[in-house]
């Protein structure tokens, strides 16, 4: 068995998990009028995480990059989803070049999400942070895209959910224990410098958290408001 390696941060981890809890109570939250500004607060702070997670992208420690596992030719994409239906494991520690694409998709529909829910007005009892910056048009526009860019991350979400269970319990590749403790199977690759266990990581990923959720909260949610 090919040795393990620190591949997930704990910023991937922690915002992994996060995310996934976000997401559903997004969901459950979403037609209750008592939850209203929870929702709007929540969806501040899941844009504040899209942009950590872009800075992150380029700043963050090797298996975080998006240079890892954008795709490095057009068909790249077609031959990892052939990998996937046929349950042939890929000998990287990160994200497979199909799953990485999954996470720019997921990345948008939550940025899209959270953007047009900023933007919504239901004309009665809430308006969006952005709305007083916005015409008519653009509001009503966003208002009737906010529920079916939701759908959308919501059937994304679900894909990738069923993927994980693919790979867990089809091609025995252990996602779920990887993304809890950060530790996968090498395949003969290091795990770059600085580690993505390293104390620089974990001060250099808290800074940009920090200002990042910060300073989405602190324009939308406070210097904007609604």
């Amino acid at each position: 068995m090919t040795a393990k390696i620190s591949v997930w941060d704990i910023w991937i981890r922690m915002g992994h998990w996060a995310v996934v809890a976000a997401i559903a109570f997004q969901w459950f939250s979403g037609e209750d009028l008592g939850l209203i500004d929870a929702h709007a607060t929540v969806g501040i702070l899941l844009f504040g995480w899209v942009l950590f997670r872009v800075i992150w992208g380029f700043a963050g420690p090797k298996y975080a990059r998006f240079a890892q596992f954008a795709p490095k030719s057009v068909t790249a994409p077609f031959e990892s989803a052939r990998a996937l239906v046929t349950a042939t494991p890929e000998p990287t520690p990160g994200h497979t070049v199909i799953g990485g694409l999954g996470v720019f998709i997921l990345l948008t529909l939550i940025a899209l999400a959270a953007l047009t829910g900023m933007a919504s007005s239901d004309d009665i009892f809430f308006d969006g942070p952005l709305v007083s910056l916005l015409s008519n048009e653009w509001v009503e526009l966003a208002s009737r895209a906010h529920p079916r860019v939701t759908d959308l991350l919501l059937i994304v979400a679900g894909l990738h959910v069923l993927a994980i269970a693919w790979h867990q319990l089809i091609m025995k590749e252990p996602l779920l224990a990887g993304m809890w403790h950060g530790k996968k199977p090498g395949h003969g690759h290091t795990p770059g410098q600085p580690p993505a266990n390293s104390r620089m990581v974990w001060l250099r990923g808290f800074v940009f958290l920090m200002l990042c959720l910060g300073g989405a909260y602190g324009l939308f949610g406070i210097a904007i408001g609604w």
